[in-house]
């Protein structure tokens, strides 16, 4: 084998040769071979340059291989070493290759060709040949024997040792010979307080271990006369003279030739203690289970029966011992809430029954709050719950009360903007409130922390002078505290506060706990420092202020000074007042308040805005806002008192209090006092076993009055119904406007059967509808207003305010929709109806996303030559699931919901690509053909709609004069004003307009001629009976003069016969569309009729 790069002999290997071969060089030594390899042992010859090993038969058979075979191919030696033992292998043989002595053999493990792991001790002695080669000869032999018995042997050493060690029991071995103390666990040392390093050889009698001496010869004796341990319950004294209890076991043994004795020992002194304590607890238990307060009952865990009862049970729950025994608590319906009763019992069995708080019944049906501890115990072998109740229920009620009462004082600080601090004086550490951390300039929330930190903020030299008054608080034996300090801000300023606080003591007098208010006084020492700063200001202030202020005497209560205000609400001149007092001149109306001011003043130093009653000199009295200040003048304590008279401002405010909850226009209440209202009657009919009524009103077509007559004519007519209203009603009855022209009358207190008050309520609902539709003559018009009236019955229409009145307005809905003036009562199926109204306009919102929506456009024609001329674009609506909705149904949704303004812009948009295409494809004539496109008054209304409409024309390339916008009264009506304008401003751009449904309105005459429209459509309601009723065709006359005379355009819609159209070309009117001519279409039918023409 070749040398390595670095010169370092290659490493032993196995050539593949026959044994046989090698131990023909040993015929000089035959015998020996033989011996060598009877016993099992192998020689092994190594030339260290090569590396090259040869070895005997013996040897081979010790590798797993078979001795009398040869070796087919070369074998690395390290390769049948297990990996983790080749590197100390390696080492050892880098050590022999170095030349350096192995002390021991090389033991190590190989594998063998089956796989199986052998132990081999190798050795050798280094030799060298007559030409100066290194060589090694040696015997191999297998140990593995060896090597598992001597595992074996540490290995039960090891576990000895470990049980030794960590046994519960106490152990200790003792030579038998001397009584020489070998060993001792961790035990031993716990227990009897001995070091080990302080014991071990010494004689155990040195130990004083003994209290009874015969016991421990008696132990001498039977050793080593017995071949089992020998049992003894002995006393044994620690180091510290403790007398332990317990059984001893000693095991006689010898090892390795020496006679030793292994004892252990069972500490039973604790179980003897427990044994006695349980004797005692026992008697203590039958003490306590008779005589504590709390009720005590001990059950059957298995099927929950009462096995025994105490006093206090009886007393509380109200059932005798004999009357609990033998029954379970389900049977004596104790359980005022059944799932506590499985809480109990889950609790229990995880041994967590502990302040299980329960509601119980007693036997009188009381119910009493209380606290469940308890657990499992064995009583003759039977398992068993021991269940103590502690009533809690006055307990719960102090606490609520506590609550309540700290409430209110977290409110009254925070009203009073005041911050609380707690000082536990022996820990330093303190506790504040959000508030008094604000004051402190530190993060708006609760402090707690050391003392120091929460008054980093105060400057050093404050820190000195709090130090300095809390020592003089101590020193002085006094406990009430008040300072004022700084506290340095954020931004650089100053804040001052004052703190009053008060000192607690312990038993001792040693200071213990410090609890006070913080306050924020820097706005009050600028005011004060402003004062004394300028007297001239004061001066000026004092004499010029409207408020009476005055300056007293503190000790006497003479007038130093008083102001012209004094005199504008007392009436006294200030000559009169000087020298005297307020008592003398009687100007406070009560004197107990007066008592109560003075009493304020002395306690808190000062008084700020306490309301008062002054009397004026002719004896009117006045409320007054009264603030006192102590002041000083010339070294003389005095009084700065001023008032303000409120009399006006609470007038005021009562006003605006009656205003928050009644209408302003008629003096009615309002929606929040009508709930509120309701809410009490709904309360009294239940407790009185009466029905009430709501009545929901709406002044049918209100809005017309207010937008052709003016809001001034509006107000009166509110007025008017509301004095006919309450003429109209009881004086228990409410009458309350809810907004606009809605109205609410709350009848309450009605007696009888449901149908004997249902029929009562529809008669004064007709009452009250006839009486509103009376005419009302008002700035010159007769009006005659009729009220659509919607009723829900209480209760039987609803238990909330809320229910209640959705359901009035949901009959008001149906009364309106029946026609106006009229009367509707609340039915479930209105409910039904008003729910599919809300899934109606929920599709709706997603009928455009979804492009359920399409136009169909009917033609419009002119009958001279029989051309279509234009088309009036219609929405149409595809519901996925209910197929094609009618129009009449949806539009009307769409524009209560207002939802026409997004849908109206799609039609818009639509209908104007549409036309532009069949212009491009030249199916009609920019000249002669016009889009009619309706728009809704909301629609109108929008700021940008006129952008808006000049963006659809723009977006589709549709020239601007065949868009023609079809408008109606609603949008006339609302805003003349703005109408006009924007007609105005897309009439600039070309686009026409038509109004729809001309002659159904009473005020479009008077519109017209102020409106820029183009044509006007004659309504299909005057079309369909002009052939045989006069009066239409009178009509229809009449609005082709008046089309003609303004120079109009004119079209009839709704042409179903052909001699509807005769009379109307008659009448001069040639454009028509309707059945007559055709339906409306779908774009694709709308475009084949107009291919068909073209043809």
């Amino acid at each position: 084998m070749a040398r390595s790069t670095d010169q370092t002999p290659p490493l032993p290997h196995i050539p593949a040769m026959d044994p046989a071969e090698f131990e023909q060089t040993w015929q000089d030594a035959p015998r020996l071979l033989a011996a060598l390899n009877g016993a099992h042992l192998g020689t092994w010859y190594w030339d260290i340059r090569s590396g090259q090993v040869n070895w005997s038969r013996g040897a081979q058979a010790l590798f797993g291989l078979d001795p009398n075979r040869p070796v087919t191919r070369e074998l690395h030696y390290i390769e049948l070493i297990p990996e983790e033992e080749r590197a100390e292998v390696l080492a050892k043989f880098n050590a022999i290759l170095k030349g350096e002595q192995i002390a021991d053999a090389l033991r190590h493990r190989i594998r063998w060709p089956d796989g199986s792991l052998h132990w081999l001790e190798i050795t050798g002695s280094l030799q060298r040949e007559a030409d100066g080669r290194p060589r090694m000869f040696g015997v191999i032999r297998d140990i593995s024997a060896q090597q598992e018995r001597a595992e074996a042997l540490r290995a039960s050493e090891e576990r000895f040792a470990s049980l030794f060690r960590l046994s519960p029991d106490i152990m200790m071995l003792v030579r038998y010979d001397n009584s020489e103390i070998v060993e001792v666990n961790q035990h031993f040392t716990h227990a009897f307080g001995w070091n080990a390093s302080d014991i071990l050889g010494r004689p155990i009698h040195e130990l004083n271990l003994w209290v009874h001496a015969s016991q421990r010869d008696q132990l001498r004796q039977q050793a080593p006369l017995s071949r089992e341990p020998v049992i003894q319950e002995v006393q044994l004294r620690t180091r510290g003279g403790d007398i332990l209890d317990g059984v001893l076991s000693s095991q006689y043994i010898e090892l390795q030739g020496e006679r030793l004795v292994l004892c252990t020992f069972l500490d039973t002194s604790e179980r003897k203690r427990a044994e006695n304590a349980l004797r005692a607890s026992e008697e203590k238990f039958a003490k306590a289970f008779m005589h504590t307060p709390d009720a005590v009952a001990i059950t059957d865990r298995a099927t929950g029966r009462f096995i025994e009862v105490n006093p206090s049970f009886e007393q509380q729950f109200g059932w005798s011992s004999a009357e609990a025994v033998g029954r379970t608590s389900l049977e004596l319906g104790i359980w005022a809430d059944p799932s506590d009763r499985q809480r109990m019992l889950d609790a229990a069995q995880t041994g967590r029954l502990n302040n299980l708080e329960v509601r119980l019944f007693s036997r009188d049906g009381s119910v009493t709050s209380n606290l469940l501890f308890g657990g499992e115990i064995e009583l003759n072998g039977t398992t068993c719950l021991v269940l103590t109740v502690r009533n809690i229920t006055e307990q719960r009620a102090q606490e609520q009360a506590l609550n309540e009462s700290r409430q209110r004082l977290r409110l009254a600080l925070e009203s009073a903007d005041l911050g609380t601090w707690d000082w536990h004086i022996p820990s330093s550490r303190l506790f504040a409130s959000a508030r008094a951390s604000q004051l402190h300039g530190l993060e708006s929330l609760p402090f707690e922390g050391a003392f120091l930190d929460f008054f980093r903020q105060v400057p050093m030299e404050d820190r000195h002078s709090l130090r300095q008054s809390y020592q003089s608080l101590v020193a002085e034996h006094r406990s009430h505290y008040q300072v004022t300090y700084r506290v340095q801000l954020e931004n650089g300023g100053l804040r001052f506060l004052e703190s009053t606080a008060k000192l607690q003591l312990d038993d001792t007098g040693q200071p213990q706990r410090m609890v006070g208010t913080l306050v924020d006084i820097s706005e009050r020492l600028l005011r004060e420092q402003r004062l004394q700063a300028s007297e001239e200001k004061f001066a000026k202030a004092f004499h010029s202020s409207p408020d009476a202020i005055t300056i007293t005497e503190r000790d006497s209560g003479r007038y130093i000074e008083v102001n012209e205000g004094f005199t504008r609400i007392t009436g006294y001149l200030p000559d009169e007042v000087v020298g005297r007092t307020a008592f003398e001149l009687d100007i406070w109306a009560y004197p107990e308040e007066r008592v109560r001011m003075i009493e304020h003043l002395t306690q808190q130093g000062q008084v700020l805005h306490m309301e008062m009653h002054g009397r004026h000199r002719d004896g009117e009295v006045h409320l007054v806002d009264v603030s006192v200040q102590p002041i000083e003048l010339n070294d003389v304590p005095c009084l700065l008192l001023t008032a303000r008279d409120i009399s006006e401002l609470k007038q005021a405010q009562a006003q605006v209090q009656h205003l928050a909850y009644h209408d302003a226009l008629t003096n009615l209440p309002n929606r929040a006092l009508l709930m509120d209202r309701l809410t009490q009657q709904i309360a009294l009919l239940k407790r009185h076993d009466l029905r009430g009524a709501l009545l929901f009103l709406d002044l049918d077509h209100f809005k017309h009055i207010n937008d052709s007559l003016g809001h001034p004519v509006g107000d009166s007519v509110l007025r008017l119904v509301t004095a006919r209203l309450e003429a109209s009603v009881r004086l228990e009855d409410t009458v309350a406007r809810l907004g606009g022209d809605e109205f609410v009358v709350l009848l309450s207190g009605l007696e009888g059967k449901r149908s004997e008050v249902t029929r009562h309520v529809r008669q004064v609902a007709d009452k009250l509808r006839q009486l509103l539709a009376e005419p009302m003559l008002l700035d010159g018009h007769r009006l005659q207003v009729t009220p659509s009236i919607g009723v829900a019955l209480i209760p039987d229409h609803g238990n909330t305010p809320a229910d209640l009145l959705k359901r009035a307005d949901i009959a008001l809905y149906r009364a309106k929709d029946s026609g106006r003036n009229a009367i509707q009562l609340f039915r479930t199926t209105m409910q039904e109806a008003a729910s599919a109204r809300l899934r109606l306009e929920n599709d709706l919102r997603l009928a455009l996303a979804r492009g359920e929506f399409e136009l169909h456009f009917q033609p419009q024609v002119d009958a001279r030559d029989g051309k279509v001329v234009g088309a009036e674009a219609l929405l149409r609506w595809q519901h996925p699931q209910l197929g094609p909705q009618s129009p009449a149904q949806f539009i009307q949704v769409l524009e209560e919901s207002g939802l026409i303004v997004e849908v109206g812009g799609w039609v818009l948009a639509e209908a104007c690509h549409f036309c532009a295409q069949l212009l491009a494809d030249g199916l009609v004539d920019s000249e002669r053909f016009s889009l009619c496109v309706n728009i809704s008054p909301r629609q109108f209304r929008q700021h940008d709609f006129v952008e808006r409409v000049a963006g659809s024309l723009r977006d589709s390339q549709l020239p601007n004069a065949m868009l023609k916008l079809e408008i109606t009264e609603g949008i006339v009506i609302q805003n003349i004003d703005d109408t006009v304008g924007k007609m105005l401003r897309l009439k600039k751009h070309g686009v026409s307009f038509a109004m729809d449904d001309f002659g159904t309105g009473y005020s479009s005459l008077t519109y017209l001629k102020r409106l820029p429209v183009d044509m006007l459509k004659i309504d299909q309601s005057f079309v369909r009976d002009a052939t045989h009723d006069p009066n239409d065709a009178e009509i229809i006359r009449a609005i082709v003069a008046m089309a003609r005379s303004l120079g109009l355009a004119l079209i009839a819609e709704g042409v179903e016969q052909q001699d509807q159209l005769d009379f109307l070309q008659a009448q001069g009117c040639h454009l028509y569309q309707g059945y007559l001519f055709s339906k409306p279409l779908p774009q694709e039918a709308f475009r084949e009729l107009l291919e068909r023409q073209r043809a």
